[in-house]
């Protein structure tokens, strides 16, 4: 499992090599992502902690390949105003 932390999202990829996406049960919270994951004997589990400014409500997951990507957007929020510094005396 590899997690990035991009500018505008967070991408997650989750090599699941051989399982369907009728095997792969996905839970969200807006603290973590829970995949499980079930064939035959054969079971994978894995809990993603996910960091505070992601867009769970917008996130998007596709399978190719045996290959799970999940993408949570980060959350945009007002703009932040400019901050002014005192000049520099010296």
């Amino acid at each position: 499992m590899d997690v990035f932390n991009e500018a505008e999202e967070v991408l997650i990829v989750v090599d699941l090599g051989g399982f369907t996406l009728d095997e792969i049960s996905l839970t969200m919270t807006p603290e973590h992502y829970v995949l499980q994951a079930t064939r035959g004997d054969q079971r994978f589990s894995e809990r993603i902690e996910l960091p505070p400014n992601v867009d769970v409500e917008q996130s998007r997951e596709r399978l190719v390949n045996g290959v799970l990507e999940i993408v949570l957007p980060r959350k945009t929020g007002p703009a932040q105003p400019a901050r002014r510094r005192a000049p520099c005396r010296g």
